[in-house]
């Protein structure tokens, strides 16, 4: 099979298993069928994010059931006739320290702390790598900015 799909990257706080339960719950409202990693989901409250081996990455999969895992395996990350597709969520634990020198392009609701932030450094004692790949590019496709949007809004508590 080809590669398929778009992945948006994201360094992320160690916030990340609480946020992926609130992403959980918006796949919820968006499928009520959901399908993680090929199981019918359970209730997001009770959803804990799996712990991968050390040495790999972890992943979650996102799927509206049975139809769209079938369509997934045919065609990979694309859209269907209904213009939706199947998503997921690699993601890596990093224990390390992350220091990065400028922070540019800051988005949040508050335009003060955007002005603060800009042009200053970061460090992270842990954190995570996460990839979000969707069907399509999130900047030319509705249904797959929708899932990054989606993404984006589960660090907010």
């Amino acid at each position: 099979m080809d590669l398929t799909g778009h992945s948006t990257d994201f360094t992320v706080d160690m916030s990340f298993p609480e946020a992926m339960r609130r992403f959980v719950a918006h796949a919820q409202r968006r499928w009520p069928r959901l399908r993680l990693s090929g199981e019918p989901s359970a209730r997001a409250a009770d959803w804990r994010l799996p712990e991968p081996d050390d040495d790999f990455s972890g992943i979650v999969t996102f799927s509206s059931g049975p139809e769209m895992e079938d369509f997934w395996e045919e065609n990979g990350y694309a859209l269907d006739a209904s213009g939706q597709g199947p998503y997921a969520v690699f993601y890596r634990r990093r224990p390390g320290p992350l220091h990065a020198t400028t922070i540019s392009g800051v988005e949040t609701d508050d335009p003060d702390i955007g002005v603060a932030v800009e042009g200053t450094g970061i460090l992270m004692a842990a954190y995570y790598s996460v990839s979000l790949l969707t069907p399509e590019d999130p900047a030319t496709d509705p249904f797959s900015a929708g899932v990054v949007r989606d993404f984006v809004e589960s660090f907010g508590a």
